[in-house]
């Protein structure tokens, strides 16, 4: 159901700066994710059940897996396909973190459509959810499901340097583009992230994902492993 050996791209996500990532284009089987694409609620949709509006950022979510599971069977089996075993392991494979744990309870994970005007400020994530106190967050995964997305409207993944300097990576939200990035690196690495800019698009032209992060047993050796919610930055 995907294009690549991630074994083989190990090095290349472990010596990625300015913190390990790795971005894939044409990632997934194209009929299947086409077929997420077509089922990806509006804007308007009462499935996105969840918004924010505060200086933070601008965005609704849909992230009640049973919702999802009663009204969005192609997504549903993407996400528990996502969450597999077999997913998993490659995904161990391109990071070397292993025994992950997947997001099934979508801990602010989820179906994401930001709108014009959206954004969300940079950020180093929350690293413990309170749905799940006994695991580690690791990684996080974005799939875009954005089709004919122009650079102008803006809404590009900056990954930042930890000092906050300037933007190192800006990954832009292509269909069928996946990011993964390692949200606790060892020592003391920041994972700061985010899309400041405000979106520019026309109307009903969104930017959508789905996200997930995955979690371990173990807690990683990263300045911020104790526990903390999620750390915004003024940028």
């Amino acid at each position: 159901m995907i294009n690549y050996n991630l074994k083989e791209l190990n090095p290349q996500f472990k010596n990625n700066e300015p913190f390990e990532h790795i971005a894939l284009d044409n990632f997934f089987d194209e009929e299947m994710l086409e077929k997420v694409y077509q089922e990806f609620p509006s804007q308007d949709s009462p499935l996105f059940n969840w918004k924010s509006n505060d200086e933070n950022s601008k965005k609704l979510m849909c992230q009640d897996s049973e919702v999802i599971k009663n009204n969005l069977p192609a997504i549903d089996k993407f996400i528990k396909y996502l969450n597999s075993d077999v997913f998993l392991s490659q995904v161990s494979d391109l990071t070397g973190i292993p025994n992950l744990i997947g997001d099934n309870e979508l801990a602010g994970g989820g179906l994401h459509q930001i709108v014009n005007g959206g954004f969300l400020n940079v950020h180093a994530d929350f690293n413990i959810s309170d749905q799940m106190p006994d695991l580690h967050r690791r990684l996080n995964i974005i799939i875009y499901l954005s089709k004919d997305w122009k650079e102008e409207y803006n809404g590009q993944l900056e990954l930042w340097d930890t000092d906050l300097t300037h933007a190192v990576k800006s990954v832009y939200p292509a269909f069928n583009r996946i990011v993964i990035f390692n949200t606790q690196p060892d020592g003391d690495t920041i994972a700061y992230h985010g899309h400041p800019i405000p979106l520019e698009s026309p109307e009903g032209v969104n930017r959508k994902s789905i996200a997930l992060y995955y979690y371990t047993k173990e807690k990683p050796n990263n300045i911020l492993s104790d526990k903390h919610k999620t750390i915004y930055k003024k940028v």
